[in-house]
C-alpha cells in the first residue's frame, strides 16, 4: 500500500492538491476546539461554547452539498475560494466582535460554517484526470481518507500551540489565514480549473435518494455526535483536573 501511495505522489499536481486540501480544510478540522477555547477566553459558558460549535458543525454539513452543487454548476476557482474568504471573514468576525452579543456570535460561526468549502469533495472528483487508471484512483481515494484522519489529529495539536504561543482569537485568526491559502492553492492549479463536471440530470435529492446511503447517514450521525462531543467536554474536563496541556 505504500509504495500504491508514493505511486499516487508521483503524478504531476497529486502533491500540491493534497496539501492544498489539507492546509484548506484546516478551519473544519480545529473549529470545534478552537471555537471551545475562544469563548472560554472570553468568558463564556461551557453551554454557549458546546451550542456555537454545535452550530458551525450542523451549518457545515448543510452548507457542504449546496456548494458542491455550485461547484457542479460554476467549476472550482468560482466557488472553493469565495466561499474559503467568506467563511474566514465570517469567522474573523467572530474572533473580533466576541461573545458580547450572542446572536452575532451565532450569526458568525454559522455562516464560517455555512460557507466552507466542499475541498475534499473536490479533490475526489480531480483525482481521475490526475491520474490514469482505476486503481491508481482507489489507491488516492484511500490515501486520501488516511490523510484527512491525520489531519483531524493534528489540527486540534495547532490549535494548542497557537493558544499557547499567541492567544485563542489568534488561533481563529492564523487557521482561518491558512485555509484561504490552502484553498488558493487548489483552486489555481490546472486540474482545478480544467475540472468540469460530467453532464446529467441531477434530482433535487441527489444521492439522498438511495435508501442504503439515508442507513449509512443515520448511522455516522449518531458517531459524529459521540466523536464531536468529546472535542466539547475534553476541555470542561481538562479545567476540573487542572490540566492546561
Amino acid at each position: 500500500m505504500g509504495s500504491g501511495y508514493l505511486d499516487v505522489l508521483r503524478a504531476r499536481h497529486a502533491v500540491r492538491l493534497l496539501a492544498g486540501t489539507l492546509v484548506g480544510r484546516l478551519p473544519n478540522a480545529t473549529a470545534p476546539i478552537a471555537i471551545v477555547l475562544f469563548v472560554r477566553a472570553e468568558g463564556g459558558s461551557y453551554s454557549l461554547a458546546g451550542a456555537l460549535a454545535a452550530v458551525y458543525g450542523v451549518a457545515n454539513a448543510v452548507g457542504q452539498p449546496v456548494l458542491g452543487r455550485l461547484v457542479d454548476l460554476y467549476g472550482q476557482p468560482r466557488v472553493q475560494l469565495p466561499a474559503a474568504v467568506l467563511s474566514a471573514s465570517a469567522m474573523a468576525g467572530f474572533a473580533f466582535a466576541g461573545t458580547g452579543t450572542a446572536v452575532v456570535a451565532y450569526l458568525a460561526v454559522g455562516a464560517a460554517g455555512l460557507l466552507t468549502p466542499p475541498l475534499e469533495g473536490g479533490l475526489r472528483a480531480l483525482w481521475p484526470g490526475v491520474l490514469r487508471g482505476e486503481d491508481r484512483v482507489h489507491t488516492a481515494y484511500a490515501m486520501d481518507a488516511v490523510a484527512q484522519e491525520v489531519m483531524f489529529t493534528v489540527g486540534p495539536l495547532l490549535v494548542t500551540v497557537c493558544v499557547s504561543v499567541w492567544s485563542p482569537q489568534a488561533a481563529l485568526l492564523v487557521l482561518n489565514v491558512l485555509g484561504v491559502l490552502g484553498a488558493l492553492s487548489v483552486v489555481v492549479s490546472p486540474p482545478s480549473r480544467a475540472w468540469r463536471s460530467a453532464p446529467r440530470e441531477a434530482h433535487w435529492l441527489g444521492a439522498l435518494r438511495s435508501g442504503g446511503l439515508l442507513a449509512l447517514l443515520g448511522a455516522f450521525l449518531f458517531v459524529g455526535m459521540a466523536l464531536g462531543s468529546i472535542t466539547v467536554a475534553s476541555v470542561p474536563y481538562a479545567d476540573e483536573h487542572g490540566g492546561d496541556a
